[in-house]
């Protein structure tokens, strides 16, 4: 199961992930994240799962890349395939078998989602995302990989409640008013 301090380690990189899914600013989400899979390639490394530790070196990589998309070299499309091609160059370098296929895939679709600008599709896929990393990290005995898996789809409900959901009747309401004053 890990040593100690790797499976205290998982659960910081869990609370800066559930704090990623939290945000509205779609920068400060992919600084959050680099952050959470910084120590989540710390936290894998001592449970020897080195498809998830190769898995988070990529994704701290990505996330800094998209994070910069207000840039000329930031915005560049060929990121999205530079990284589709480290994910699968990085998944057959570090494959453990048939279990790291799902690894791989949810790394796949995660970059595609975290390319998006639209925030409301990306919290729709973290919703998702975890049930593909699920399997992994109850097999590698990943207590801050389950963590996430299980509070990243709590905290992606909450997140669409608050920001797709919620904000729609108020936003449908705001709309309705103005033609009301006018009939007066």
């Amino acid at each position: 199961m890990g040593t100690s301090a790797g499976q205290i380690i998982g659960i910081f990189a869990l609370l800066a992930m559930v704090l990623s899914y939290q945000q509205k600013n779609r920068k400060v989400l992919l600084w959050l994240q680099m952050l959470s899979n910084a120590l989540y390639a710390i936290h894998y490394g001592t449970l020897g799962a080195m498809t998830m530790v190769v898995m988070s070196m990529v994704n701290v990589a990505r996330s800094f890349v998209f994070s910069m998309n207000n840039t000329n070299w930031g915005k560049s499309r060929i990121w999205l395939y530079v990284f589709l091609a480290l994910t699968l160059a990085g998944g057959i370098w570090a494959w453990e078998g048939p279990l790291s296929l799902l690894v791989i895939a949810a790394t796949l679709l995660l970059t595609v989602t975290l390319y998006s600008d639209n925030l409301a599709f990306m919290r729709k896929m973290f919703l998702i995302l975890p049930f593909f990393y699920i399997t992994y990290n109850v097999v590698k005995g990943s207590w801050g990989g389950i963590g996430n898996d299980v509070f990243c789809i709590v905290s992606a409900l909450i997140a669409i409640w608050r920001f797709d959901i919620r904000k729609k009747p108020a936003e449908e309401k705001a709309a309705e008013e103005p033609a009301a004053s006018e009939e007066d």
